[in-house]
């Protein structure tokens, strides 16, 4: 981690300085300052009525209501949260919600999340395959999401990629172990996903990164869904989230706040070598030493 800031720290780089993927320019500046950890990001979101709080159960909901009227707009809108016990959980509930009032599929295919997929499904790949190309230079990839176009007795998919339309055969093995159902998914997995709306889960323990990624997904809109009530449980009372709770606010800057970018081993060295942080260390040695001068000399 941290290779191409060293690059750029020794040669410098270019920079990409015109975004393509929002639809609304504000946004667009909003989310370079979400990048940088700048607070003054969170006025966009805000204003925009971007954020939403309540209790966990509560967001779940809501995440869940708004992403199903996106879909039935038309939208391609996604799901996401904190944890993959939610997200399947969310995946389950959105395909019975698709499937509600027809027919069960004769034909499912068991996926690596637990749960089935059948035509007409949304899933979502997690290991990337050079093997598994669907043109000369592209090939089926962590994160890429697919609409399921045929099914076989053996667990096999015939699959056709949601931006590109290239269609690919996903051999039985690969389903097993790495494709999951493409509704709802961890902030981690979203990394490579663009959609329209994003309606994201947080918890408030996030770090800049994910909420980066959180909230750029989307190219009309990204929302967040912040757990800021209790549970209601009575040994919760006394603590201090519940007696002094945090606004939204509270958390998006606590989230910006917490730089979780990794560094390699060189960057550490190097900033272990810059003279400010060799002078703090010189100077607590000196008032070391002179206590140690002052008890030997005078007692």
């Amino acid at each position: 981690g941290g290779v191409l800031r060293d690059i750029r720290a020794a040669h410098g780089a270019l920079h990409l300085t015109e975004l393509m993927r929002f639809t609304g320019a504000a946004e667009g500046a909003a989310s370079l300052e979400l990048r940088d950890g700048r607070p003054s990001a969170l006025g966009f979101y805000l204003d925009a009525g971007r954020v939403h709080v309540g209790d966990l159960a509560t967001m779940t909901e809501d995440v869940f209501q708004a992403w199903s009227a996106d879909r039935a707009e038309g939208r391609d809108a996604i799901m996401l949260a904190p944890t993959r016990e939610l997200v399947a959980e969310l995946n389950q509930r959105a395909r019975d919600h698709r499937l509600d009032g027809a027919p069960r599929p004769a034909d499912e295919v068991a996926l690596s999340d637990g749960n089935h997929a059948s035509v007409g499904d949304t899933v979502i790949t997690r290991r990337n395959d050079r093997r598994l190309q669907t043109a000369p230079t592209d090939w089926v990839k962590n994160g890429d999401r697919w609409t399921v176009l045929d099914t076989d007795d053996a667990g096999a998919l015939i699959v056709q990629h949601t931006r590109t339309a290239r269609t690919i055969a996903l051999p039985a093995d690969y389903v097993a172990a790495n494709v999951e159902l493409g509704y709802a998914s961890t902030v981690h997995t979203a990394q490579g996903v663009s959609v329209d709306v994003t309606h994201g889960l947080a918890t408030g323990e996030e770090s800049r990164q994910q909420l980066y990624t959180m909230m750029t997904r989307g190219r009309d809109a990204n929302h967040v869904y912040l757990e800021v009530v209790g549970t209601g449980d009575e040994h919760d009372a006394a603590k201090p989230d519940t007696v002094s709770p945090r606004t939204a606010t509270d958390m998006l800057e606590a989230i910006l706040a917490r730089d979780e970018a990794p560094a390699s081993a060189s960057t550490l060295l190097r900033q272990a070598d810059d003279p400010a942080v060799l002078l703090c260390q010189a100077t607590a040695r000196y008032v070391d030493a002179l206590y140690t001068a002052a008890a030997a000399t005078v007692g």
